[in-house]
């Protein structure tokens, strides 16, 4: 009996060490931009407000988290508390790109800005290399363009697009400067491609890419063809095959979108992808108290 005893504890003892290494070596994820989160006059949130967006945070739990439109760490923590380091650009604008690390994870983390990616008045990303247990994962957070959601991004269609409202004149614009992000968008991805590192482009893309494959645009005219090259270089997201289910699916198309290069696939758990959905019905109050981006996430083996 003692004999029996000693075996089981013993195999209790090994399952909940494997279980207890296989959740250390997980690595969560995640994209949220957070509408406005800072001293612009549009953030009309309470402190209920915050609290409640704490909350969701708390849900999300994420051991990387890219953040868009969030002015800067202190505001950051204002939503996720004193438990992560956080890395942010500094471009003179309310709407910084950001990533917050988890600090129990022990991570070595390297940070800069990506610059390249201002071609005019947009918003610098953020470069960050995470380190732990000898292996390395390459993340580039961004927040693109907004306004050209699907239209075609040739030179040739961009100089087509009509003029003669400001509307119309503000939509040419946005597809120009969202065409302009391509390169430096190719580089990044392409020095790590032929690194053969594990890498993730994420964050807001304000880009329909479902509809750049729906649509069957070629290299020069979707977003999506023109990252999505071959070998190192080849992309994959969930988010190009399934539905927004954000504020009851109002925007079905997913804008926010989690890229992995071969090798960051590789350590994807199958079907860890989420969309952590707000509660409430849909108004434009809430979107606006809350965000009118629900966080994504994956979770990798790291």
């Amino acid at each position: 009996m003692k004999t029996f005893m000693k075996n089981s504890m013993f195999t209790l003892t090994v399952l909940l060490f494997s279980s207890f290494m296989a959740q250390a070596n997980e690595l969560k994820l995640a994209s949220w931009n957070i509408a406005w989160l800072g001293s612009h006059e549009y953030n009309q949130r309470s402190e209920a407000d915050y609290q409640q967006l704490a909350l969701y945070a708390k849900q999300l739990n994420a051991d990387v988290i890219a953040l868009q439109e969030v002015e800067s760490e202190y505001w950051a923590r204002k939503v996720f508390g004193d438990d992560y380091d956080y890395y942010f650009s500094t471009k003179d604008w309310v709407q910084r790109v950001g990533v917050a690390v988890k600090k129990s994870q022990g991570f070595t983390v390297k940070a800069k800005e990506y610059k390249a990616l201002d071609i005019g008045r947009v918003r610098h990303g953020m470069d960050i290399t995470l380190t732990r247990n000898n292996k390395t994962l390459h993340l580039l957070a961004v927040h693109l363009k907004s306004g050209c959601f699907t239209d075609p991004l040739d030179n040739n269609s961009i100089a087509a697009m009509p003029s003669s409202t400001d509307k119309e004149v503000r939509r040419k614009e946005a597809c120009d400067k969202l065409n302009k992000q391509i390169k430096p968008l190719e580089q990044w991805i392409d020095l790590h491609a032929e690194q053969g590192a594990a890498y993730i482009v994420l964050g807001d893309f304000n880009r329909r890419f479902s509809q750049d494959i729906a649509l069957k645009y070629s290299e020069s005219k979707g977003l999506w063809q023109a990252l999505d090259d071959e070998g190192q270089a080849a992309l994959w997201t969930p988010t190009t095959t399934i539905n927004s289910d954000c504020w009851g699916g109002y925007y079905k198309d997913y804008i926010d979108h989690i890229l992995m290069s071969p090798k960051a696939k590789q350590s994807y758990i199958e079907s860890s992808f989420e969309q952590l959905v707000f509660k409430p019905k849909y108004t434009k109050k809430l979107s606006q108290n809350l965000s009118d981006h629900c966080p994504i996430s994956v979770k990798l083996k790291l």
